[in-house]
């Protein structure tokens, strides 16, 4: 059976954190947000020493949170790293294995959709379409139901194998090369919770098209 994860605010999981440091709050944040025993957290210590004791030390137990076929778990693989785009994992996966996996994993609620706000461009009969928009689809992209699953998915199932010959220094310098690439979009997302929050509205996220994205 697959474990839906909870999706916690940044406020509500400040609460659960014994430092008034907020840097420190994020660096959990982006890595804890969705993982069932924030009260084994240890703030005395950093967040890598915590990924270390409580996930690749306890890696057979975390990996049954996600209990996915190899199609699956390869898929969300690739959408913690790449741009997203609901179609992007067609290059990788046969296309309507690709979509089935892309259903699955929205009705399980481990992923859900961010629509495109692009307009749709008018066909217009008499003009000819330049050969590089022929193809295009305007698409919608793929947001993770937490920080926590997205993590897993970026780090730990894809070293799968280190982990579990205990190479946890291996993986953790993985982890910490490309650390603050991963907390980039967590903070793009923290940044909508607090705009929605301040000017109370729902909705904020990012915009883009075939040459733009904000």
């Amino acid at each position: 059976m697959l474990l839906k994860r909870k999706n916690i605010n940044f406020n509500h999981f400040a609460k659960f954190c014994n430092t008034s440091a907020l840097a420190k709050i994020f660096d959990f944040y982006s890595v804890f947000e969705g993982f069932e025993s924030l009260d084994s957290l240890n703030f005395e210590e950093d967040v890598f020493e915590n990924i270390e004791y409580l996930l690749l030390k306890n890696y057979l137990h975390i990996k049954d949170y996600f209990k996915l076929d190899e199609t699956a778990s390869y898929a969300l693989s690739l959408l913690a790293k790449n741009n997203r785009k609901r179609f992007s994992i067609n290059r990788k996966i046969q296309h309507f294995k690709a979509l089935s996996t892309l259903k699955y994993l929205l009705r399980a609620g481990i992923i859900k959709l961010e629509h495109s706000k692009e307009a749709k461009r008018i066909k217009d009969k008499r003009q000819k379409l330049k050969k590089e928009l022929r193809s295009y689809v305007i698409q919608d992209k793929i947001i993770f139901a937490n920080h926590f699953t997205r993590f897993f998915f970026y780090f730990l199932k894809p070293n799968e194998k280190l982990i579990l010959q205990n190479r946890y220094e291996e993986v953790l310098g993985l982890i910490k090369e490309k650390f603050e690439l991963y907390q980039s979009f967590c903070f793009e997302q923290l940044s909508r919770e607090l705009l929605e929050k301040k000017f109370q509205v729902s909705g904020v996220q990012s915009y883009w098209d075939k040459n733009l994205e904000l």
